[in-house]
């Protein structure tokens, strides 16, 4: 039986990684140089808002990280479908930007390892408080 106090590596390593993301991805901002003040809000309630769903996701609450998921989703598509454009414009900051995708990817496949989903499911069926 998984232990409910603390996350499994695969999941820990997941979170990490996508932090990780996150980083590289304001760096990119930083270095962009488009900045306006839209920019820098979105930026910023993007970050906060990553920044909680890890911490839901932490403590045990599967939801968040099914919208995780679907974040890392939309950054896949969003990604592949301006690939060529973005290249051609900006081919530095393209690369930089798929490689935190693939690095995404492969956070994916720790949210949803065997000992992720057992972590999960042993929080769900024992009720564990998840304040």
């Amino acid at each position: 039986m998984p232990s409910l106090t603390r996350p499994p590596t695969s999941l820990l390593n997941a979170l990490r990684l996508v932090v990780l993301c996150v980083s590289i991805e304001l760096l990119g901002f930083a270095f962009s140089g488009g900045y306006s003040l839209g920019s820098i809000l979105g930026v910023i309630l993007g970050t906060l808002c990553v920044y909680g769903l890890l911490r839901l996701i932490h403590r045990g609450a599967n939801w968040a990280r099914l919208v995780l998921a679907g974040i890392i989703g939309l950054g896949l598509i969003s990604s592949l479908s301006a690939f060529s454009l973005a290249y051609s414009l900006h081919p530095g900051s393209t690369v930089i930007d798929l490689i935190s995708t693939l690095i995404s990817l492969i956070a994916l496949v720790g949210l949803f390892s065997k000992q992720s989903n057992g972590w999960f499911r042993a929080h769900r069926t024992n009720g564990l408080k998840r304040s």
